[in-house]
């Protein structure tokens, strides 16, 4: 195999029409024709987003002189044979305001490679050179670089990289902008955080936060920190929000108000939010990037790459992202059972969860939960937020069978020590938990992770002296199986759980409500009139469907009662409070 490296370049050609220019130079190509691709999605997304789309132009050359590169389908291409070397040179637009793609702007450059970089086909092994270069615009202003690739040398208006091979090279998302910098150690690692965008953010609070984060995480896992420097990138907006991991760093999007301010003294839930979301992608480092499904060692970025495991890796670290700032200070018990509570609710509105399996789920995220619709609620259930559950109810479980001698936490390192090489099989879990527990899981697995059986929270929680209680939430249209669009004047229902009095009724997904009883109702006063009635009442209904006016007669029936409230039992007894302590670390 030729060890030579490929070699990158990636231009800010043009901030006002968003395109990035990329040359790529590879020596010793393919004899018989050098195939070349760009994945189609991009690990930690489980969509097939084709990346190649945003390729509006590509040429090809050797020598001085130009080759003919043909299209075989929507993300290869083969060049015709040539000696020596190859260069292609080719234009992406980039203007998806995600942590997933690519963007630019004359505010701001980002991208993942796995949007921008083709692949050339049997060189996967090879060291790769990235050379970035500034745009020329001198009013972009203070423009810098942030990634987590190994910087090989840097000049005044452009900086080259290295990555081990192409996987390596799409694993480290760029940000290029005038954006703000801190630095801090843990665990005598380097850590940076930037920040893109208008913020006033207390600096000194974040990075003290952090710190306590990564301090948590690395103290869990214990040694063999599986990076050697990391680096979180964020990107402030108005209202968006979302994160992507990789193995040394975490693209985040929050909005402004998710950022403390000197002002603010609380832990505020739009702080919380976004402290548990870095929280999330850094515990990924671990569980996903380093640990992760054994048929993840190779991936295949054509097509899809399916797995049961997602439940595991999705959902123990949506466990673990809130429990952590409980137990390093954070959130106090009180403010983190609020939370939880919010993710019981969030599950438990869905009746999905009795159809789909979490097996099910993370089998299908490609298709289903990526590619949600207004059934959804009915058909689906989130391997995030009911993984998150279960995580939870196993955590208990193996405590109360072994006195709480091991938890949910010696499942992790016990995996941690034994499995970074060989990844997980879809038993694994289960193995490693009857070894460590002396202990038969099979009926638990088969009620609760391949089967639909309720989870059992009640239970789970009485044991570490909580008590959890379910009710109709005021002024919530979920106990009527109805959700609405409130962008616009009239009430547009957007969702229709099965077994509902509104199902039952005739409305659909789409009707515009227009009145009740032949009074107007406005969007914002939905709720309020709906939960006006009491159960049994017939009312009338008028909507505009396919702007034809329908008169419906809804008789009102309440659905189960799917808003949680978690609180400590102040009657527990000594030995349900030390097993509370164990649990949350006190």
């Amino acid at each position: 195999m030729n060890q030579t490296p490929i070699k990158y370049q990636i231009t800010p050609k043009d901030t006002s029409a968003h395109v990035f220019q990329v040359c790529l130079t590879l020596d010793n190509p393919n004899p018989l024709g050098q195939v070349f691709l760009l994945p189609n999605w991009i690990p930690g997304s489980y969509l097939i987003r084709d990346f190649a789309k945003h390729i509006v132009s590509i040429h090809a050359h050797s020598c001085g002189k130009s080759i003919e590169i043909k299209k075989l389908d929507k993300n290869h291409w083969v060049a015709y044979p040539c000696a020596d070397s190859i260069t292609l040179e080719y234009e992406i637009y980039a203007f998806d305001l995600s942590v997933r793609c690519a963007y630019l702007t004359n505010q701001r450059a980002f991208f993942n490679g796995s949007s921008v970089f083709l692949q050339p086909v049997g060189f996967e092994d090879n060291i790769c050179e990235v050379q970035i270069n500034y745009p020329t615009d001198e009013v972009l202003g203070n423009w810098a670089c942030a990634t987590s690739l190994t910087l090989k040398n840097k000049q005044k208006n452009t900086e080259t990289y290295t990555a081990n091979n192409y996987l390596d090279l799409i694993d480290h998302p760029v940000e290029m902008a005038d954006f703000t910098r801190f630095e801090f150690n843990v665990g005598n690692i380097s850590h940076a955080m930037t920040i893109t965008g208008e913020h006033v953010t207390d600096i000194d609070r974040l990075r003290a936060d952090l710190i306590c984060i990564c301090e948590h995480h690395i103290g869990l896992f214990g040694s063999n920190i599986p990076f050697d420097d990391y680096l979180f990138l964020t990107l402030v907006t108005s209202k968006d929000y979302g994160g992507l991991e990789h193995k040394k760093s975490s693209s985040l999007i929050c909005a402004r108000k998710e950022l403390p301010t000197l002002e603010q003294k609380d832990i505020t839930p739009e702080y919380t939010r976004f402290l548990a979301l870095c929280s999330h992608e850094y515990f990924h480092a671990w569980w996903i990037k380093t640990i992760k499904p054994a048929s993840f060692h190779e991936l295949d970025m054509s097509c899809e790459n399916y797995t049961e495991q997602l439940w595991i890796f999705e959902g123990f670290t949506s466990y673990y992202d809130e429990l952590s700032l409980l137990r390093i200070g954070i959130l106090s018990v009180e403010q983190y059972l609020t939370l939880l509570a919010q993710t019981i609710s969030r599950v438990q509105k869905g009746r999905g969860r009795f159809k789909q399996s979490l097996a099910q789920s993370s089998f299908d995220a490609w298709t289903k939960f990526y590619q949600q619709d207004e059934n959804a609620p009915n058909a689906i259930v989130s391997y995030y937020t009911k993984g998150a559950l279960l995580a939870f109810v196993l955590d208990i479980e193996i405590r109360k069978r072994t006195d709480d001698k091991y938890s949910l936490d010696d499942v992790l390192r016990l995996i941690w020590g034994n499995y970074q090489t060989t990844g997980l099989e879809d038993n694994t879990v289960q193995k490693v938990i009857e070894h460590l527990t002396q202990s038969n899981f099979s009926q638990f697995f088969d009620a609760y992770l391949y089967g639909v059986d309720e989870l059992p929270l009640k239970e789970a929680f009485e044991y570490v002296g909580v008590n959890c209680k379910f009710s109709h939430k005021k002024d919530d249209l979920s106990k009527f199986g109805i959700s609405i669009n409130k962008t616009q004047e009239y009430a547009v229902i957007s969702h229709i759980l099965d077994a509902s009095c509104i199902q039952t009724a005739g409305l659909y997904v789409g009707d515009k409500i227009i009145s009740i009883n032949d009074n107007k109702v406005v969007a914002k006063e939905l709720e309020k009139t709906l939960n006006a009635c009491s159960e049994g009442d017939s009312i009338k209904i008028n909507i505009l469907r396919d702007e034809l006016s329908t008169d419906i007669q809804l008789t009102i029936a309440f659905g189960d009662k799917t808003h949680c409230t978690l609180a400590l039992d102040t009657r527990a007894n000594q030995a349900i409070l030390n097993q509370q302590k164990q649990w949350i670390h006190l």
